[in-house]
């Protein structure tokens, strides 16, 4: 019922899920070791790679890039 509903496995479904509140954490200010004992990864390692595999970067990079682009409100 979830494949019909989503398109998505429930393996993927999870997976995105992870990655949504991964990146709201991180923008909180939560740290990646954080981020990865509140979903249930073993490590920071087996969550970086998660995030690597999904992403095609690691946490930290995507999060440098992302603030990067940021620009400032002009005045």
């Amino acid at each position: 019922m979830l494949v019909q509903q989503t398109g998505m496995t429930f393996g993927r479904w999870r997976q995105q899920l992870s990655i949504m509140l991964a990146l709201q954490w991180l923008a909180g200010g939560a740290t990646i070791q954080q981020v990865a004992i509140d979903l249930g990864y073993e490590s920071a390692g087996s969550f970086v790679t998660m995030f690597r595999k999904a992403l095609g970067t690691t946490p930290g990079r995507y999060m440098a890039e992302r603030q990067g682009t940021r620009r400032s409100p002009r005045t």
